[in-house]
């Protein structure tokens, strides 16, 4: 990548390098011309506005050296969309890339662009519609392999790390007190105000909230209370519109590359007005034509679920959906996001390895196999390919160690993609059933050994 933006590059390093990506980054037309010809990628994004030389002139002297004018470069512009048509002129240019873009976006882009191995089929798509920025909106799918019938989980050893337990349908949840450590009593389904449910980490996880929010096709604010300023999630008739909090530097500490020719102190007062409103920035902006609607929505989408993605690997989050009538009005006219598990996909591609502290401790030889309908919902997710060839191995048997191997993948990696499907509940891990483990601590399995249970 050949960007003079050090935030984008480091970006775009980490979500690609998550991805399973090499990745070589240039801050300037020069280093990245040395780079590619010192050893060839197989793909090159290109910023337009270099400080050496525009990204047309880059990519013709790339097309004029033998060593590189083979490689295909995907044109990048904040500059717009009327950009797209009357800027790619080179026979290497196959590709358009609109800023600001999210992980997902990114990622769709290289694998849609990314030359194929010799033998693998070539995408369907036509080279009109690979240039359009606007069709990276699915991915390569890699056919999964039917998960193993009738397999019996094996019984859990006392340390192991699994998905928070299945809360129960609406018509079984039971009262607790009102300090957010369960569920509480489910109001009248045509109750229009009012908190709907409540709950805590601890016993319920993010997942089951989102997927109640889907299933109950609930208006409303789901507000979770953390460590820092509480987040807010706007939903509308069960889809999500986005994420915010009152707190604009928890929401955006940086400076965007698309707001760089926009006075400090007109950014200052979008902050501000978030500060009092929960309105993101972004929005103000846009409302106040300092920004294009596109750009502005696109961020609002990248900042929401990479904040939303910190309340995953928080120790414990209390959560409540608050029922409404009507939403803010800087939500009314941003259409939702109607696939749920889609959007937390997005959301948990935000963390990374060391994000993940404890809860990627858990045994190599840990089997990962789907839950009840864990299969059918993996089916309909937009997948990368590193991703959908990592589900294709979840059959009950093989151990995420013999998956990371199969695959040749960083056990690290590994793990990290498996937090996803485990935070999506999609699988769950079984123990290896290998030989007897040494004595456990737990009194509940010693007493369970004694009576012989799961031997």
């Amino acid at each position: 990548m050949i960007d003079d933006s050090p935030m984008l590059l480091r970006f775009v390093e980490e979500v690609l390098i998550e991805a399973n990506y090499q990745v070589v980054i240039a801050p300037n037309a020069e280093e990245g011309l040395r780079a590619s010809k010192a050893d060839p990628p197989d793909l090159i994004l290109l910023d337009y506005i270099l400080p050496d030389l525009r990204g047309d002139e880059v990519s013709r002297k790339l097309l004029e050296d033998p060593a590189t004018a083979d490689i295909p470069v995907v044109c990048m512009s904040g500059l717009g969309p009327d950009f797209q048509t009357k800027q790619i002129a080179n026979a290497n240019e196959i590709g358009f890339l609109n800023k600001p873009f999210t992980s997902d976006l990114l990622i769709t882009t290289v694998e849609t662009h990314m030359p194929k191995p010799p033998g693998e089929p070539e995408s369907t798509e036509s080279e009109g519609e690979q240039g359009q920025s606007d069709d990276f909106d699915q991915t390569e799918q890699v056919p999964l392999e039917e998960p193993a019938a009738e397999i019996a989980p094996a019984p859990q050893a006392e340390e192991w790390w699994t998905p928070a337990p299945v809360a129960p349908e609406w018509s079984e949840a039971q009262t607790v007190s009102p300090d957010f450590t369960g569920a509480v009593d489910v109001p009248d389904q045509s109750t229009t105000g009012g908190a709907f449910f409540c709950g805590d980490t601890n016993f319920f996880s993010l997942h089951w909230a989102l997927q109640t929010i889907a299933k109950e096709k609930l208006t409303g604010v789901l507000r979770a209370f953390w460590q820092n300023a509480p987040v807010e999630l706007l939903a509308r008739n069960g889809e999500i519109i986005l994420v915010t909090t009152r707190d604009p530097e928890l929401y955006c500490s940086e400076a965007p590359i698309t707001l760089v020719n926009i006075e400090d102190a007109r950014i200052a007062e979008a902050r501000a007005r978030q500060a009092e409103t929960g309105c993101p920035l972004f929005i103000t902006l846009e409302q106040e034509q300092l920004i294009l609607r596109d750009p502005a929505l696109q961020l609002v989408q990248h900042y929401g679920q990479k904040l939303f993605a910190q309340l995953w690997t928080a120790q414990r989050v209390r959560f409540m959906f608050e029922q409404t009538l009507e939403l803010p009005p800087y939500a009314n006219e941003i259409s939702a996001e109607p696939d749920i598990d889609h959007w937390a996909l997005g959301c948990l591609r935000f963390i990374q390895f060391q994000d993940l502290g404890e809860q990627a401790n858990y045994d190599q030889g840990s089997i990962p196999a789907y839950t009840k309908d864990g299969f059918a919902r993996v089916q309909n997710l937009k997948l990368t390919v590193a991703e959908a060839q990592f589900a294709s191995q979840f059959n009950g048997v093989r151990s995420i160690a013999q998956i990371a191997k199969n695959l040749r993948l960083d056990l690290k990696f590994a793990r990290l993609t498996l937090f996803r499907f485990l935070a999506l509940e999609i699988v769950e891990c079984w123990p290896a059933a290998a030989a007897p483990k040494p004595e456990s601590k737990g009194i509940f399995q010693r007493f369970s050994r004694s009576i012989g249970v799961g031997e």
